[in-house]
């Protein structure tokens, strides 16, 4: 990613060498921490998550009378029922690891889409933001080791979320 990063840099410079060429600068960690859409797309999804531990929790509570049920009537039950409740444990053990690993996917799958989106929305603002400056090629602040004259556009584009924010509350 750096490399392509770099790559993008020298290209862009090789084509802007005749005019001056300027580079802001911007903290997307802090960016998306403070983004207004975060905080939204963080309850939902721990909603979302809660709902699903919540489903899984059920599954292990199930699971964990079935094991019980099997202690208890070990001396009861005749050696064929009790091969038959070992494999319907095992059984349903099996389908809860499944479970629990295809809600753990699930879950790490839904947070990459909103943090992406929520990416997406941030870089439009930034542009915006780079375009009303004057500035050419914008870098991750975090990700980038020098850059010579770089505007940190970063106050700019938290400005910019106040003033969308209080004009969304007009409305």
């Amino acid at each position: 990613m750096r490399f392509l990063t770099l790559l993008c840099c020298f290209l862009a410079a090789s084509t802007v060498m005749a005019r001056e060429f300027t580079v802001g600068t911007v903290d997307l960690q802090q960016l998306f921490k403070e983004y207004p859409g975060t905080k939204t797309a963080q309850k939902k999804f721990n909603a979302m998550a809660d709902k699903k531990k919540q489903d899984l929790t059920d599954a292990a509570e199930e699971i964990r009378d079935l094991e019980k049920e099997l202690k208890d009537s070990s001396s009861v039950l005749s050696k064929s029922e009790m091969k038959e409740k070992q494999e319907e444990y095992a059984t349903k053990a099996k389908a809860f690891q499944d479970q629990e690993n295809q809600v753990q996917n699930d879950l790490a799958g839904k947070e990459q889409e909103m943090t992406q989106a929520l990416l997406n929305e941030i870089k439009v603002i930034v542009a915006k933001v780079a375009q009303d400056k004057g500035v050419d090629l914008v870098l991750d602040s975090d990700k980038t080791v020098y850059a010579k004259d770089a505007t940190d556009l970063t106050p700019d584009v938290l400005k910019n979320y106040k003033s969308s924010d209080s004009s969304d509350s007009d409305k």
